[in-house]
């Protein structure tokens, strides 16, 4: 039984979740008879991590094309790279002939179009589209670390050692939810010079992705009631007594429970979005400022220096 049997909306939406993060431009949904097989949702991602690459770069520096593409791949596939290596599994990007196309279209649309136009257009209207290709974006990784994460391991690796690891279900919906941002702690691949050095995360603290991956994925388990002491680990100490804590959760049906996974984190790399668009936009007018201070400095030093001539040309 449900805590959300009294509302038979978010049921259905709950059903329809998957359905709707996999329909596509032209066609059906899922896949059925599109003529345009691309996931709208995919599209949007892929637009999304280009947007953030580029405006990295655009402070920081260009870099050569084949760097910033390899940045931003690894940035859109990085949690997928971690958990396939981690459980011996294909790549998923290798296992689907649109993905890798459709990532690298949308930074090259990004980064080279002519004119600018795509990146112009969404820093016109920011803040209101980072707000927006963030919170499609935690849509995706809610359903993510969920159903592609957690499910992945005790679903679809049943029958193996690790389908009742807790610390499984709990690595692999995180790392999913957060992977790119782990690799570019470690190696800095977001920079010019790409070096290996001691995580940030390890001194600082960790990002927000690591933690709304983190949340969403023990919150899936808690709600769900995936896991219990007395069918994954009865040898546990006090394994009864917490499985009584646990049972006090609400229980949630898996549907339900990835839609609300998604929908919270939606709403959280939504505000931060909001957030970061505001110090962006202050960053950028800052540099612009800089430089036309620059500038003036180079036209008054040129100033001073051709009246320096014209009086030794006077002199003379």
């Amino acid at each position: 039984m449900s805590a959300l049997d009294c509302l038979p909306q978010v049921q259905q939406l709950a059903g329809a979740y998957p359905a709707i993060l996999q329909q596509q431009w032209i066609g059906g949904i899922g896949g059925g008879d599109a003529v345009l097989p691309i996931g709208i949702f995919a599209t949007l991602h892929a637009i999304r991590i280009a947007y953030e690459v580029r405006k990295s770069v655009q402070v920081n520096g260009r870099r050569p094309l084949l760097q910033e593409l390899f940045t931003m791949l690894t940035f859109s596939f990085g949690g997928a790279i971690l958990t396939a290596l981690a459980l011996g599994r294909t790549q998923p990007w290798l296992e689907n002939n649109t993905t890798l196309p459709i990532y690298s279209t949308a930074y090259l649309l990004m980064a080279y179009m002519p004119g600018d136009f795509l990146y112009q257009f969404l820093r016109y209207t920011s803040p209101v589209s980072d707000v927006f290709l963030a919170s499609v974006d935690g849509l995706l990784r809610g359903y993510g670390v969920t159903a592609a994460g957690v499910d992945l391991v005790r679903k679809s690796m049943k029958g193996q050692p690790v389908a009742d690891s807790l610390v499984a279900w709990i690595l692999v919906g995180t790392v999913l939810g957060s992977g790119g941002g782990i690799i570019d702690d470690f190696l800095q691949i977001s920079r010019a010079a790409w070096g290996f050095r001691t995580p940030s995360m390890l001194a600082n603290g960790l990002s927000l992705d690591v933690k709304l991956s983190f949340a969403a994925t023990v919150g899936y388990i808690l709600t769900t009631h995936a896991w219990s002491f007395a069918e994954h680990a009865p040898g546990f100490p006090l394994s009864s007594t917490l499985d009584g804590l646990l049972r006090l959760v609400p229980h949630l049906s898996d549907q339900e429970a990835h839609l609300l996974s998604g929908l919270m984190c939606s709403a959280v790399l939504g505000t931060a979005a909001h957030v970061g668009a505001r110090k962006y936009a202050q960053a950028e007018r800052d540099a612009l400022a800089l430089a036309q201070r620059k500038k003036n400095d180079d036209v008054e030093s040129d100033d001073d220096e051709e009246d320096i001539d014209d009086e030794k040309d006077d002199s003379e």
